[in-house]
């Protein structure tokens, strides 16, 4: 079979275009990895985000390629243009079937075929039910019913089969197909940014063992976390070097931190192997210290990302954080001087949130050494308590439009509560954002910092974006 991997437009019709830098699909090329070492499908991959690409542009590829199955990762803010790529494909290649994975689909499998047309939807943890689903589309089989985690259709009725089980060895899966994507299209977000260098996301464990309100982490790995050996990790780092000459990872984990004696055992491999690489790593306040930090630093590691949320302790006990500010302060402070780039999230519009909370969070983000900071407006993802919560106050409706949940857009924020309107939360993100980079101390810091090109390149499309952000119109 000819199968086509797509990612579907986002930012370039929705978000804020290079907001969040670009980084390949992890999913698809799982997936295409998984199906190569089980099959001889030809396999490519779209990726229609990082291109750019225009509908026009996108049906013409779609076409010329002529794939018999197209697979799409369907990020909540992707799926009306995933609908419309769909009726796309079915207008020029009616015989192409179509299925949909990620985490949308699994939040919501019978409403994502509803309203996209698709075919088929891959829940949960996606290679084994992918190549299963395929071998049966080859074999003609009309009873897919026996296949775990797959939503499918009979006429106009959506089935609904059990749930797969988690794969228990992560080690067993082949590494990411990174050979089919152009990788020198990739790189991070300013914010993100470590190195001169291209950038790919490393995934070291799959699922997050907290329970905050806004995350659906919990919903699609059920509180489980598993964790690949380090010395498989290892192994992928040194395809990436060798293979790719990759030498900047953006580590994709919820909490890269969370074993801290695998970190370590990584953080050692890395040091006694001399792979000489730049990183960048998702942890939580309550999930390191100076000891671990300065291991990282060693390894390479050269800034840490924490979401901090808030600088308010009442709202961060209502997001269920499980964090203190006591802690954030302390976290912070040993990545700092373990001479580690620091950069954090915050929640603006949580459950909760008033305008003095909002000044507690700007005054806490402030008072940090921070080295970048993104201030988001709250939004509730399906699959989330606060999803639930706000369709009980009636923030999402029949009307809400899904291209509304992109992180940082030029759209109107969903949940709006009584205590801070929609246009004072837009006022608050503008002013965060401002008060935060345009202060002289922190300029003054910034430019002392500068040491190269590529540094003055990064500080500059950082400021292009902070300009977009402070003058964005809704």
């Amino acid at each position: 079979m000819k199968i086509l991997l797509i990612v579907p437009p986002y930012t370039n019709f929705e978000g804020m275009k290079e907001s969040g830098g670009h980084m390949l699909s992890l999913g698809l090329a799982y997936i295409a990895a998984y199906l190569r070492s089980k099959s001889d499908d030809q396999i490519e991959i779209l990726d229609t985000e990082v291109e750019g690409l225009n509908y026009d542009q996108i049906k013409d590829r779609i076409k010329k390629y002529s794939p018999d199955i197209c697979g799409f990762n369907c990020p909540t803010p992707t799926m009306a243009h995933v609908g419309r790529l769909t009726a796309l494909i079915k207008q020029v290649l009616p015989a192409c079937q179509v299925i949909l994975g990620g985490i949308h689909p699994t939040v919501m499998p019978n409403e994502s075929l509803q309203e996209t047309g698709a075919d088929f939807a891959v829940i949960g943890e996606g290679e084994i039910t992918f190549y299963e689903l395929i071998e049966a589309l080859k074999q003609k089989q009309t009873d897919l019913s026996k296949t775990p985690g797959l939503a499918w259709r009979i006429g106009q009725k959506i089935i609904l089969n059990a749930p797969r089980e988690f794969i228990n060895d992560l080690d067993a899966l082949p590494f990411p197909a990174r050979d089919l994507f152009d990788l020198p299209l990739y790189y991070s977000a300013p914010t993100k940014k470590v190195s001169k260098e291209n950038a790919t996301p490393i995934l070291t464990s799959r699922g997050c063992p907290f329970n905050c309100i806004h995350c659906c982490s919990r919903v699609v790995w059920q509180g489980r976390l598993r964790f690949r050996s380090a010395q498989n990790v290892l192994a992928e780092i040194e395809e990436c070097i060798n293979k790719y000459d990759l030498k900047e990872f953006n580590f994709f984990d919820d909490t890269f931190t969370a074993n801290r004696a695998r970190v370590i055992e990584i953080c050692r491999g890395l040091i006694n192997r001399r792979l000489n690489i730049s990183w960048i790593c998702f942890s939580r306040a309550n999930t390191i210290d100076k000891e671990l930090a300065a291991i990282m630093k060693r390894a390479g590691c050269q800034k840490i990302s924490f979401g901090l949320e808030s600088g308010s302790q009442e709202i961060l006990n209502l997001m269920r954080k499980n964090t203190t500010l006591a802690m954030a302060r302390q976290a912070v402070a040993d990545v700092a001087n373990s001479n580690i780039a620091v950069h954090a999230s915050f929640m603006l519009g949580n459950v909760g949130e008033t305008e003095n909370t909002i000044k507690e969070t700007l005054a806490f983000a402030k008072g940090l050494p921070l080295d970048n900071a993104t201030f988001f407006i709250t939004s509730p993802f399906p699959g989330t308590d606060l999803y639930d919560i706000a369709r009980r106050l009636g923030s999402i409706n029949s009307r809400t439009r899904w291209e509304e949940f992109a992180p940082l857009t030029n759209a109107s924020p969903i949940l709006v509560q009584k205590n801070v309107s929609k246009e004072r939360l837009i006022y608050w993100q503008k002013r965060a954002f401002r008060e935060f980079y345009l202060r002289p101390k922190y300029i003054i810091r910034k430019l002392r910092l500068l040491t190269s090109w590529s540094g003055i390149k990064t500080l500059l499309e950082g400021l292009r974006i902070l300009i977009r952000i402070i003058f964005k119109k809704i």
